[in-house]
């Protein structure tokens, strides 16, 4: 097979404008570590000179597209300090990893502008990793932002107790909230009776495939654990990868436990074990180790995941390099149309048949900081952002659902699989680290990601559970 060089891949993907995309290139440098990256999934070299002419090639393309982000920044900049003097001005805080990311927020707020005439909204953005790292200083009592995007769950509960976030309930009485969004919706931002935020987005978890692979092996959808294994066995002996994980990032061996807890032992176990209720020695934990074993040591994930980050899956299933990926319906955002059909869904197979089938939907929310002056515009714009026609555009164009029942799903057929099975799902939780403590988390996912290199059943849950009682007993003295 003739691959080419990785730079190709951009071929696929939406136009980066005003946004260092992942998949922006840093000239050479970035087009070797691509290269790296190809070489891992097929075991190929690519040829040097090929991907020095490519890098040339990319970074002339990077000049004019600072250059055009140049002017539009300057453009913006100056739109701002034009009106600063005559508008009320909302400070909103937002996590952008993609230029669709940045397109919707953007419209979102001129979609606000334009029905409260003499406002203007200023954002504050970073991407994903970097914003969690800053968003204690952006919520804190010295910042000057009113509004914040940020995680519902216990990582909202955090602040919450904390004293930092700014209780809502008068928006949900006002705008008649409650009757918008399902009670599973409203736990997430619920606190002592009382609410913190209003959800905007929420995403289901699942295997994305290659059609070409699947239908030249003329393999199934897999809905069971052992036809599963049977799917990953047929594509091994193929030739290539089953499954694509990236584990340079933080969080998708993570995933991985989530779901084979919740497939196992079920939703009450595993919000228990991410409260630090349940001790990571019980057996039922040891269960969950022991299924994820029999992936690792078959050799159904790449080699060499531990330096690859999640989204660089997503070329490999483009260029039917690998079988699967596990993860977020959000990927369709960055995904040109003409992509799309060549990529299946399907579930978390089922491992019990005796336990309810729950599902990972990690759910967005906006808040208030408690230190704003801007108590008014920022439940404006909150009640404004619940409202269902604005989240159906928001949402549509994130690639993602939205939680306001009333909204229109209308979105691609993957998103739409997705948001069906969601809806059938007996329960959701939202991802390990929103379902637990912050420090609790920090301290377990390296340990998961340890594991899939390290596969030790035995050694991991003792090391989990030593971290276990660490941090609850600093929590508690």
């Amino acid at each position: 097979m003739n691959l080419g060089c990785i730079g190709s891949i951009n071929q696929f993907f939406k136009p980066v404008a005003l946004l260092k995309s992942v998949f922006t290139l840093n000239d050479l440098a970035q087009s070797k570590r691509l290269a790296m990256v190809l070489r891992i999934a097929k075991g190929t070299r690519i040829a040097k000179g090929s991907c020095l002419a490519e890098g040339s090639r990319l970074a002339e393309a990077k000049r004019r597209s600072n250059k055009t982000a140049s002017f539009f920044l300057v453009l913006f900049m100056s739109n701002i300090f034009a009106s600063a003097s005559s508008a009320e001005q909302l400070n909103v805080g937002v996590s952008i990893s993609t230029s669709a990311q940045r397109e919707t927020f953007y419209t979102l707020a001129r979609d606000f502008e334009r029905q409260h005439p003499g406002v203007t909204v200023r954002f504050t953005t970073l991407s994903s990793e970097e914003y969690k790292r800053s968003f204690p200083s952006m919520i804190s009592q010295e910042s000057s932002l009113d509004v914040l995007y940020w995680h519902s769950g216990q990582r909202l509960f955090d602040y919450v107790d904390a004293g930092l976030v700014l209780s809502i309930d008068d928006v949900w009485a006002q705008q008649g909230l409650l009757t918008a969004f399902d009670q599973s919706v409203k736990d997430t931002v619920v606190r002592d009776g009382q609410f913190y935020g209003v959800p905007i987005s929420y995403y289901q978890i699942g295997f994305y495939y290659s059609k070409n692979i699947f239908n030249r092996l003329s393999l199934a959808e897999p809905s069971s654990w052992q036809d599963f294994m049977a799917v990953c066995e047929a594509i091994k002996q193929a030739g290539y990868p089953p499954i694509f994980i990236g584990t340079k990032s933080n969080w998708p061996a993570t995933a991985w436990f989530d779901y084979l807890n919740l497939r196992i032992n079920g939703l009450e176990f595993h919000q228990q074990l991410t409260s630090g209720q349940i001790p990571f020695t019980d057996e039922r934990v040891a269960a969950v180790l022991n299924a994820w074993l029999e992936p690792i040591e078959k050799g159904y994930f790449i080699t060499e995941h531990n330096e690859l980050l999640w989204r660089e899956g997503l070329p490999f299933l483009f260029r039917d390099l690998v079988g699967m990926s596990m993860i977020g319906n959000y990927v369709i955002q960055d995904i040109q149309q003409t992509v799309v059909p060549r990529l299946g869904f399907f579930p978390f197979p089922i491992l019990d048949e005796r336990v309810q089938a729950f599902e990972e939907a990690p759910i967005d929310v906006l808040i208030i900081a408690k230190q704003t002056s801007n108590v008014s515009l920022a439940k404006q714009f909150l009640a404004f952002s619940a409202r269902h026609e604005v989240q159906s555009k928001l949402n549509k164009s994130l690639g993602v659902l939205s939680p306001n029942k009333f909204a229109q799903q209308d979105t691609s057929p993957l998103t739409k699989e997705a948001y069906y099975v969601l809806s059938n799902a007996a329960g959701v939780s939202h991802f390990f680290d929103r379902d637990a403590s912050e420090a609790f988390a920090n301290g377990v996912m390296p340990v998961l990601d340890k594991f899939m290199l390290e596969p030790d059943v035995d050694s991991t849950l003792l090391e989990l559970e030593k971290i276990r009682q660490a941090t609850f007993q600093l929590t508690e003295g």
